[in-house]
């Protein structure tokens, strides 16, 4: 599971390489509103913010690979990238607005990073 979260991760940090550079360049000069390209912008910064924390989780889990805490974190910030910024992605690349399920994603998120608060405090308690 460790391989699987830096993979991941490493794979999500790429695609935003290349969703930061479509949101810049391509939104813009398609006519998107600058609300739009904000808001590309802004799920693009938790895509790479929280693939950091994926690449963090599981160097943290291959270290202790019994902390539960870190492979709950590691599935929540996928689910939580995929669900946030994906559904902005979607909605703005002009296909079914999902925005219902958007802060699902941002909670997805927080519980990861509470989890992952969990799985330190377990790690190096012990």
């Amino acid at each position: 599971m460790p391989l699987l979260f830096v993979l991941l991760a490493t794979l999500l940090l790429a695609s935003s390489v290349f969703l930061g550079a479509y949101g810049t360049h391509g939104l813009f000069e398609a006519g998107a509103a600058v609300s739009e390209v904000r808001a590309w912008d802004w799920a693009n910064q938790l895509q790479v913010a929280h693939s950091l924390g994926l690449l963090a989780v599981g160097l943290m889990l291959r270290r202790s690979p019994d902390i539960v805490f870190y492979k709950v974190a590691g599935w929540l910030l996928i689910v939580g990238i995929a669900v946030f910024s994906g559904t902005n992605y979607v909605k703005l690349l002009g296909g079914p607005d999902f925005a219902s399920l958007t802060p699902y994603g941002g909670m997805a998120l927080a519980v990861a990073w509470l989890s992952a608060a969990a799985g330190v405090w377990r790690d190096f308690r012990s």
